[in-house]
C-alpha cells in the first residue's frame, strides 16, 4: 500500500492535503508549508519511478537546475529533496485553473489574448535555454496563471528525469503526445528548438481550439507530426490573422532548419505582432497539403499583366495548314558540278588570322578572370541540426550539406547521451560559405561509480579515501559524542554501496569528542526596582508524531511545546536530547519573554531521553524506549547538565 496519502508530512515541514493532479512520473498535492503557513504545490515522484536509481539521479539533478530559474514566467521552486524513500519538489501554488481548462472551456481564445500567453511563455523559454535548461514538455498543462493573468510556465526539465523523449506509448506523460517535436518522436535528444515546435503546438491548440494531430493511440499522434501536416489554421478558425498563422507555421515547421533557430526569435516575431508591426516572413516553409492559404514574401507575388496571357503559347503554337491549301512543292533539277575554268585563291592565311584571334581574346578573358575574379563565386549554405548527433552522423551530414568538420572538444552533459554532440558553432540554421569548417562540442557522458565506506575514519582519512573511488567530500556537521573520539566520521550519506556519479559530494557527519563538563551560566536578568519580578516554570506539553516516516523505523518524532510564564524577560529555554546515536545534542538554546509559546520538533533514534532546561534547572523530562525495547532497557539519565548557549 502506498505511503503517499493525504495528511502526510514530508521532512518535518510539508502536509500533503488534497491531490491535484497526476502525472505519468508523478503526482501533484496541494498542501501546507507548516513552517511559513503558506500553500504550495506539492509535486512527489511516484514510487515505481523512485525504484530506479539512475532516474531518482536524474530526477534530482533536474529539479537542482530548475530550481535556480528565477524569472516572473517561471513557476517559482522553493525546495526539493528526499525524506526516506519520497523524493519531492516543492513549488509555488497557483490556485487558476492551467491553459488547457481555459482552451477546453472557452476555446479558440481571442487573438490578441493567445499572443499575450505565448509571449509570456516565450520569455520564460529564453531566460531558461540562456541559462541551459530545456523544458522539454510545454504543453497547455504546464502554463498556469497567477490571480492578475501572469502566465507562469512550470516543470522545467523535469520529463527528462524518467528519460522520456521517444516514441514509446509508455513513456509519454499525459498530453505530451499532442505537442512532442518531430525529432523527440523519432528519438532524437530535445533542444531549445524543440520548445519552440511545442509551443507552436500550444498557441495553433489556442487559436483553433484543437489540438495539430490526432490519432487512436499516442505512438500514432507522435508519428503524424513526423510524417502528416497540420489543418491550415485559419481554415478552421478564418478570424486568425496571416501574420499570427505565419508565426504557428514557422515554429512548427518540420525541419529544424526551417523553424525560429531561438525562442528569442520567435520573440520578436511575437512582440511584432502584438504592436501591429510587419513580419520579415523569411525563411523557408512548405505549403501544407490542401492548404487554402500560402504565405509568400510580397516581392515574390507578381500577378500576370493579362489573365489572358496564361494561353499564349497555345494561341502562337505552329497550325498545320488548312486542308485546301496544301503546301507548295517546288522540284529543282540536280547540278550539274563543273571544275573551275581557274584556280581559286587559297583561304589557309584568314583562318590562320581568325584562330589566333579568338586564342587571343580566349587568352585574355582568362587573365581578367585570374586577376580581377580569383576562384569562382561564393556559394552560401545553410548550417544543418548536428546538436543531438553522433560524431559519425555529424561528419556524414555536414559532408552532405558541402560543409567540413572544424574543432572537436569534449565536454560533460548529463543530459545527453555520451558520444553526442552537444554544441555546434555556427548554429543551426545560419547562412555559411559552401566549405565552411563547424566546430563540435560531444558529450564525454558521466561516469558512475560506487560510494565506499568512510565511517570510523579521521576526517584526513575520508577525504583521501573519496577521492581514490571518484567521490568528493560533501557538507561536514559536527557533533558531540561520548564514545566516538573528536574528528572521526559517525554518519555519512549516501550509505556505501549507492550507486552515484563522479565526483558525487558525500556528506558526513564528524564527531566533536565527549561534550564538555562546565556549564555555562545564564546572565543574571536586572529586574527594575520599582517592579518586583516573577520567575515562574513553563508549561511543558510534548507529543509524538505519528504521521512521521523515517529511517529503518527506529526513528521518531516528538513535538515539544514550551509556554513561557511569569514576568521575567529573557528566560533561557534549552531542549536536549540523548538517543542511540549518542551523546547529548542541544536542540534548542533560546531566550524567551513571557506569554511566548515555541514548539521545538525533536527526532530520535532508538532509545531516548528529552528534558527542557529553565534558566539551568531541569523542568521537564521524558524518556522514551527503543520501539523493540522494554522501558527497563532504555538509556540512563546524564549526570551532567548540557552547556551551550
Amino acid at each position: 500500500m502506498s505511503q503517499i496519502r493525504p495528511g502526510l508530512v514530508i521532512a518535518g515541514r510539508y502536509r500533503l492535503d488534497v491531490l491535484a493532479g497526476e502525472g505519468g512520473m508523478a503526482t501533484v498535492w496541494r498542501g501546507t508549508d507548516q513552517s511559513l503557513s503558506r500553500d504550495v504545490a506539492i509535486k512527489v515522484l511516484r514510487e515505481e519511478v523512485a525504484a530506479h536509481a539512475d532516474a531518482v539521479s536524474r530526477f534530482r539533478r533536474e529539479a537542482h537546475a530548475a530550481a535556480k530559474l528565477n524569472h516572473p514566467n517561471i513557476v517559482q521552486i522553493y525546495d526539493t529533496g528526499v525524506d526516506g524513500d519520497i523524493h519531492f519538489i516543492v513549488m509555488e501554488y497557483l490556485s487558476e485553473p492551467d491553459l488547457k481548462k481555459v482552451i477546453k472551456g472557452w476555446a479558440p481564445l481571442p487573438e490578441d489574448r493567445a499572443i499575450d500567453v505565448a509571449t509570456q511563455c516565450c520569455r520564460a523559454l529564453a531566460y531558461a535555454h540562456r541559462n541551459g535548461i530545456v523544458h522539454r514538455d510545454v504543453k497547455p498543462h504546464n502554463i498556469l496563471f497567477t490571480d492578475d493573468g501572469r502566465a507562469e510556465l512550470s516543470d522545467f526539465g523535469i520529463a527528462a528525469a524518467v528519460g522520456t523523449g521517444g516514441a514509446d506509448a509508455g513513456d509519454f506523460v499525459l498530453g505530451s503526445a499532442h505537442y512532442i517535436s518531430p525529432e523527440q518522436a523519432q528519438g532524437s535528444p530535445a533542444g531549445p528548438h524543440s520548445d519552440v515546435y511545442s509551443l507552436g503546438c500550444v498557441l495553433y491548440e489556442c487559436l483553433s481550439g484543437k489540438t495539430p494531430f490526432s490519432g487512436a493511440s499516442e505512438a500514432e499522434i507522435a508519428a503524424n507530426h513526423v510524417r502528416e501536416r497540420p489543418v491550415p489554421i485559419r481554415s478552421l478558425n478564418p478570424r486568425v490573422s496571416p501574420a499570427a498563422e505565419f508565426v504557428v507555421n514557422k515554429a512548427m515547421a518540420r525541419e529544424i532548419a526551417q523553424r525560429y533557430r531561438t525562442a528569442e526569435e520567435m520573440l520578436g516575431d511575437l512582440v511584432k505582432l502584438s504592436g501591429g508591426e510587419d513580419l520579415e516572413r523569411t525563411g523557408v516553409l512548405a505549403a501544407p497539403e490542401g492548404a487554402t492559404t500560402v504565405l509568400q514574401r510580397e516581392y515574390d507575388i507578381k500577378p500576370p499583366a493579362d489573365p489572358g496571357t496564361a494561353n499564349i503559347r497555345d494561341r502562337f503554337a505552329a497550325q498545320e495548314p488548312p486542308d485546301d491549301e496544301p503546301p507548295t512543292v517546288t522540284r529543282t533539277a540536280a547540278p550539274v558540278i563543273r571544275p573551275p575554268a581557274e584556280p581559286q585563291r587559297p583561304l589557309a592565311a584568314p583562318i590562320i588570322a581568325i584562330v589566333l584571334m579568338v586564342i587571343a581574346l580566349g587568352l585574355i578573358l582568362w587573365l581578367s578572370k585570374t586577376l580581377f575574379y580569383p576562384g569562382q563565386a561564393a556559394r552560401n549554405v545553410q548550417v544543418p541540426m548536428i546538436q543531438g548527433r553522433t560524431l559519425g552522423e555529424a561528419k556524414s551530414l555536414l559532408e552532405t550539406n558541402d560543409l567540413l568538420e572544424g574543432t572537436v572538444t569534449y565536454d560533460e552533459d548529463p543530459m545527453q547521451p555520451a558520444g553526442n554532440v552537444i554544441e555546434q558553432n555556427p548554429a543551426a540554421g545560419e547562412m555559411v560559405t559552401a566549405g565552411s569548417r563547424v566546430d563540435l562540442v560531444v558529450n564525454r557522458g558521466t561516469e558512475e561509480v560506487v560510494t565506499v565506506s568512510v565511517e570510523g575514519r579521521t576526517l584526513e582519512d575520508a577525504n583521501q579515501v573519496l577521492e581514490r573511488a571518484g567521490l568528493s567530500l560533501g557538507d561536514i556537521t559536527e557533533i558531540y559524542h561520548a564514545t566516538v573520539p573528536e574528528g572521526v566520521v559517525i554518519k555519512q550519506s549516501p550509505k556505501p554501496g549507492t550507486p552515484a556519479e563522479r565526483s558525487y559530494p558525500v556528506d558526513v557527519i564528524v564527531s566533536k569528542g565527549k561534550e564538555p563538563e562546565t556549564a555555562v551560566t545564564p546572565p543574571t536578568p536586572t529586574p527594575s526596582e520599582d517592579t518586583p519580578v516573577s520567575v515562574v516554570e513553563p508549561e511543558v506539553q510534548m507529543v509524538e508524531d505519528e504521521n512521521h516516516t523515517g529511517g529503518d523505523g527506529a526513528e521518531r518524532k516528538f513535538i515539544v511545546t514550551v509556554s513561557v510564564q511569569g514576568q521575567e524577560l529573557g528566560q533561557h529555554i534549552q531542549v536536549v536530547k540523548q538517543d542511540d546515536r549518542g551523546g547529548r545534542v542541544v536542540v534548542l538554546s533560546k531566550k524567551l519573554d513571557p506569554n511566548q509559546t515555541y514548539d521545538v520538533p525533536v527526532i530520535t533514534e532508538g532509545a531516548a531521553i528529552i528534558e527542557v532546561i529553565h534558566n539551568s534547572r531541569v523542568v521537564f523530562r521524558q524518556e522514551e524506549p527503543a520501539p523493540s525495547t522494554t522501558p527497563e532497557e532504555a538509556v540512563q539519565p546524564p549526570t551532567e547538565p548540557p552547556t551551550g548557549d
